[in-house]
């Protein structure tokens, strides 16, 4: 048995060894993070489970090597955003606000509506009310393209009597549809990348955590588009709200105009604030004045008092 032991020592070293050593690796593969992506050989200095905290990974830049080895390392961009950008034309939003008597508000919306459709625009919405019966108000808002809009408000305020107010704006936002345009290039960029990692990718778990990655920037791609084309529609069309109001004008008689009514129901309210008027006595006699006898012989019993008090001290 001592000589089986004694000949088993230096297996048992190397086993040790063995076990020591791979222990030690495993403690440097945890601290230092790195791992191997299966069969392509895919290396990143993170694991890819933290790649689901977009703020660690918005910055990263992926490089493929010659040999087919693609790294993931950490970055301030996905794509070189030092390179030009193509120039974009000026972007700005116009607004106008026109107020107008006319003389009559319908025909003058409809001329309106005419204008606006010949300048290739349309109508964006209407609100009219009438207050005096034969007598309309309200405003038109309509859409223009940008390069006819001081041409279509020379033209409307020709429909008026007289322009109230006029006023116009204009913001212009170059600068911030330029910065859409950077950010959404970069984007794409960085969802090739990932889609090119895709490619490389041979664990499920890596597959699931790229695959996540290009749905979150696809997200991202999806709204700055949005908001493009949003800013695209705004520059594109400017906005012209126009309040229209009618002439003053001798007022109809209206159809519910009935003075014989108003007349009975004048004497009605006469008579009824006279019985009010003979109630209110008939409660005073029969309520107040009782009411009022102890309050009355507390201010003479005082009164007496008093006089009595006065006397004696004058005397």
């Amino acid at each position: 048995m001592k000589k089986i032991i004694e000949s088993s020592k230096p297996i048992l070293k190397i086993v040790g060894i063995v076990l020591i050593l791979f222990v030690l690796w495993s403690i440097f593969s945890a601290i230092t993070g790195t791992k191997k992506l299966g069969t392509g050989n895919l290396k990143y200095s993170a694991p890819l489970g933290s790649m689901a905290d977009e703020s660690r990974v918005s910055g990263l830049e992926m490089r493929v090597g010659q040999e087919g080895a693609m790294e993931i390392t950490s970055n301030t961009s996905m794509a070189d955003t030092s390179a030009e950008l193509p120039s974009t034309d000026k972007k700005v939003i116009k607004n106008g606000d026109l107020t107008l008597k006319v003389e009559n508000t319908e025909k003058s919306a409809e001329k309106i509506s005419e204008i606006v459709k010949a300048k290739n625009g349309e109508v964006f919405s209407t609100n009219f009310y009438e207050r005096v019966k034969g007598q309309k108000s309200g405003s038109i808002t309509v859409k223009v393209p940008v390069g006819k809009f001081e041409e279509t408000l020379t033209e409307i305020k020709k429909v008026a009597t007289q322009v109230v107010s006029e006023s116009t704006t204009g913001q212009d936002v170059t600068e911030q549809y330029s910065d859409l345009q950077a950010q959404l290039k970069n984007k794409k960029a960085e969802e090739q990348s990932f889609v090119k990692i895709l490619d490389r990718a041979g664990e499920i778990d890596d597959v699931l955590a790229v695959t996540r990655q290009i749905a979150r920037v696809r997200g991202e791609i999806e709204r700055l588009e949005g908001r493009i084309r949003f800013m695209d529609s705004q520059t594109d069309m400017s906005t012209i709200t126009v309040s229209l109001s009618e002439d003053i004008e001798i007022a109809p008689v209206q159809n519910d105009w009935r003075p014989w009514q108003v007349v009975k129901k004048s004497f009605s309210d006469l008579i009824n604030n006279m019985q009010d008027f003979v109630d209110d006595m008939i409660r005073f006699v029969i309520v107040g004045i009782p009411s009022l006898i102890p309050f009355l012989v507390f201010v003479w019993i005082i009164y007496w008092a008093g006089k009595k008090v006065w006397g004696k001290v004058k005397g």
